[in-house]
């Protein structure tokens, strides 16, 4: 075998072997993002309480940095629920009351981001409502989408014909 066919060939193993790594490394990335979601959380994603929570909780299957824990309203106002980041802090479960009232939205939304160190960063988000007449946040959402049909005008034809002759 020749210089370059073995040049060649160890070049086109190193290459094969080294796409098999990543593929492998991506498709553990993406199944190891699913133990960094939370397992529980209060309130549930789209539910309805009966009345404003007094806290927010998550727990993990594993234990993981809390990063970010934020609460939104239905129109992105954010509402302090004074998280703060604890870098020292590794858990599996994190209790965070909200103090005081909260305001006035159809709907409200808990974002958060955690890491363990290994799998990397994991953002996520939960929705929930509150009191008698509230319903859950994705039907509110649902009814805020548009059925309506754009309706284009007609251009004309674009199409060239060859005169006959």
């Amino acid at each position: 075998m020749s210089y370059y066919a073995f040049n060649r060939k160890a070049g086109v193993l190193l290459f094969s072997a080294l796409l098999g790594l990543l593929t492998t490394t991506a498709s553990l990335a993406q199944h190891t993002h699913g133990i960094l979601t939370p397992g529980v959380t209060f309130p549930p994603d789209d539910s309805v309480l009966t009345e404003a929570p007094q806290m927010i909780t998550m727990s993990f299957r594993v234990d993981v940095r809390l990063l970010k824990l934020a609460l939104y309203t239905a129109t992105d106002e954010w509402i302090s629920i004074n998280f703060q980041y604890d870098p020292s802090r590794m858990s599996h479960s994190f209790v965070l009351p909200i103090p005081g009232d909260l305001p006035e939205s159809d709907y409200y939304t808990a974002r958060w981001s955690v890491t363990d160190d290994r799998r990397g960063l994991v953002n996520g988000e939960f929705k929930f409502a509150f009191g008698s007449g509230a319903i859950p946040p994705s039907e509110t959402i649902e009814s805020r989408v548009s059925d309506k049909v754009e309706v284009l005008p007609s251009t004309g034809s674009y199409r060239y014909e060859r005169p006959t002759n």
